[in-house]
């Protein structure tokens, strides 16, 4: 029911009826209800704009994961006098 309003009453005092034909309308004004989209061009846009923004912060996190998980081969020179005990 939630995916059907009515544009003309408010949106806090709404409440449906079906009529004999099986249309939904309002229970105040009688008016028959839309039906809202499942994704509109303002929820797309702000998904977009959300992206751009962060973007940079997401691309730092996963070079910083995939540094930190790359194994580091470190060699030492092996030193006579480290290993000799006095």
């Amino acid at each position: 029911m939630s995916r059907y309003y009515c544009p003309f009453c408010s949106s806090r005092y709404q409440f449906f009826q079906t009529r004999s034909d099986g249309v939904l309308i309002c229970g105040q004004c009688g008016d028959p209800l839309m039906k809202k989209p499942l994704i509109n061009l303002r929820q797309i846009f702000g998904l977009v704009t959300a992206t751009i923004f962060l973007s940079p912060l997401l691309l730092i996190i996963y070079s910083g994961i995939k540094d930190f998980t790359k194994e580091k081969n470190q060699t030492y020179p092996v030193s006579l006098e480290l290993l000799t005990v006095k």
